[in-house]
């Protein structure tokens, strides 16, 4: 994902000519709030912060420093709310579950199929908005949900973790994904032998585009990054007034099946 958004971001620079933008980019893949605070907290010479982090008092004192510093920031994909961040840019997370809650419900059918979400981290607020979307939706449905959470998205730790749930829990043959590490998860349900009858996932992705194509995911809820980078630096740009004021809004959720994945 990170991959993804940099070429994004680097794809959109060249559109806001005569200003000339230029990125540095700071992205690994797993890391601690304490390493996030400390990566915010010495930048020098920016005139704005794009920034996906966790939502934590560590983070949030971090953005306030900026912005008293007049360093505009703007949170991506997921939020930190009690911050001083001028704008949220991305999709609503919340309704971002509810929709995977209604393909899957939709798709499984008659099927007493349990599912299994997959989160990232319980410290990003993105995520988690999504699994209270999700959950919310399928109340009522009489599937029995498990989670597994801290993986950081990496593969290893994810397949290790899923693995560990679908020994436990018979029933489950339904994935839910708002964070990462799917290729993992597909080789989890492979090695054990067991059909997983509907997958949604989030972000389309090398990783995801290829499980899709290859039909092992049923579909990724996305939203277009370009789109999105575009809107995180103009949000910047209009903080330092080189752009008439517009408010940012939500940006809207793709449903990417096998058949409609974009070039």
């Amino acid at each position: 994902f990170s991959d993804a958004f940099r070429a994004a971001i680097e794809a959109e620079l060249p559109a806001f000519a005569p200003a000339m933008l230029r990125a540095r980019f700071h992205l690994w893949e797993s890391g601690s709030t304490a390493q996030m605070a400390e990566v915010l907290g010495k930048i020098r010479g920016s005139h704005g912060v794009v920034l996906k982090a966790q939502d934590a008092p560590e983070v949030t004192e971090a953005v306030d420093r900026l912005v008293g510093q007049g360093v505009p920031v703007v949170t991506y994909t997921t939020d930190v709310p009690n911050s001083a961040r001028c704008a949220y840019v991305g999709i609503d997370n919340h309704g971002a579950g509810v929709t995977a809650a209604y393909l899957m419900d939709q798709w499984l059918g008659s099927s007493t199929s349990g599912v299994l979400i997959t989160l990232s981290g319980a410290v990003f607020r993105g995520e988690g908005e999504r699994e209270v979307g999700f959950r919310s939706a399928l109340r009522g449905s009489g599937r029995e949900v498990v989670e597994v959470s801290d993986s950081d998205g990496i593969d290893a730790t994810t397949e290790r973790l899923v693995l560990d749930a679908l020994q436990r829990h018979p029933g489950v043959e339904a994935v839910y994904s708002p964070g990462g590490g799917n290729t993992a998860t597909v080789a989890a349900f492979e090695k054990i032998g067991r059909v997983c009858r509907v997958f949604v996932a989030h972000d389309l992705d090398v990783d995801n585009r290829r499980l899709l194509r290859d039909g092992r995911i049923s579909v990724v809820l996305h939203n277009d990054l370009r789109a999105d980078a575009r809107v995180a630096m103009r949000q910047i740009l209009q903080q330092h007034g080189a752009l008439p004021a517009e408010q940012a809004r939500p940006t809207p959720i793709q449903v990417i099946t096998p058949f409609n994945l974009p070039v």
